[in-house]
């Protein structure tokens, strides 16, 4: 385990509190904690692991008790699957045999990651034990797909779910650990609120190529003679498929600027949102969002790309007209 680098987003979470009031109260016995996000469950994994551990109770991340938690020194803490590969029915017979042996203090923790990835097999045999552990054991299943997990699993768990940050948490955790404001943002607004896949994209170039590619191929559009022009942009070119998923976002970020909306980015982008928002009705937003989706499903079967491209172009124009602000 690591210490989280969103250690405060987490700490002010909902899931983060409801664990907290339970340790207070008294651990429950097994515990589903829920988001699509694997680093965030891992590092809302780590924060849990030192809190229960911690000589202040607070998780403060200095103590011995903290230490040996993140350093992975602590014999009563246990991990299993943090690659995220599939669990086999050998490795839940594992863990099962380890609960059974007494902890070397008052408290013994087990964190599964991709809980989801379990064969049924293997979640029947965690069963009994997810019911019945031995005194002061609790069991917390990350799980990213909760259809992956079987009812019966479900109901001896306390399902806890991580929260879909919004975009201006995202935005300030990532300016918190040195992101550029610039990178922040599109960080923010293309994570679909998960803090692991925002950190990846703030620190990956290629998200700024494309969101400045994607503005740029709207800037072009403004009569038919403008289609070859427009698809000449280069993310375009390199990979359709997320460059698509980036042109939604930033459709979404034309009509966030046609409402009001912040969207924290640079004087230079934002200028160029809020003249790409007075250019395009509401009305003509939604259509180019909808169409965007009907050429992302179109890719997904492998239809010609070019067809793709060139019919996602043409419907953009024709709603940008059809619907005029």
């Amino acid at each position: 385990m690591k210490a989280p680098l969103f250690e405060n987003v987490l700490r002010a979470s909902r899931a983060f509190y409801l664990i907290s009031k339970d340790m207070q109260l008294g651990l429950g016995h097994a515990y589903m904690v829920v988001s699509p996000d694997d680093e965030i469950v891992k590092e809302f994994f780590s924060l849990v692991a030192a809190k229960m551990f911690c000589l202040t109770g607070r998780a403060c991340m200095e103590c011995r008790g903290c230490r040996t938690v993140l350093d992975g020194n602590n014999p009563d803490v246990f991990t299993l699957n943090e690659q995220g590969d599939k669990i086999k029915v050998q490795d839940v017979k594992d863990l099962v045999a380890s609960v059974s042996i007494k902890p070397l203090g008052d408290v013994k923790a087990y964190f599964v990651h991709r809980a989801d990835l379990m064969t049924q097999d293997a979640q029947n045999k965690l069963l009994k034990t997810l019911e019945e552990p031995p005194a002061g054991v609790t069991i917390f299943l990350g799980v990213a797909n909760e259809a992956g997990v079987l009812d019966t699993v479900k109901s001896r768990c306390r399902k806890v779910y991580i929260d879909v940050f919004d975009r201006e948490t995202v935005y300030n955790a990532l300016k918190d650990l040195g992101c550029g404001g610039e990178e922040a943002a599109i960080a923010a607004a293309c994570c679909e609120g998960q803090l692991g896949k925002a950190r990846v994209i703030a620190f990956s170039p290629e998200y700024g190529e494309r969101y400045a590619d994607a503005l740029t191929l709207l800037e072009r559009l403004k009569r038919s003679r403008d289609v070859l022009d427009a698809e000449s942009v280069p993310s375009l070119k390199s990979n359709e498929g997320e460059f698509l998923k980036v042109l939604a976002v930033a459709v979404r970020d034309i009509i966030s600027a046609k409402e009001g909306s912040p969207l924290f980015f640079g004087e230079a982008t934002a200028s160029r949102i809020e003249r790409l928002s007075q250019g395009f009705s509401l009305r003509a937003l939604a259509l180019t969002l909808e169409a965007i989706g009907k050429a992302q499903e179109k890719l997904a079967f492998s239809v010609n790309t070019a067809a793709v491209e060139d019919s996602l172009l043409f419907d953009i124009l024709e709603v940008k007209h059809k619907w005029q602000s």
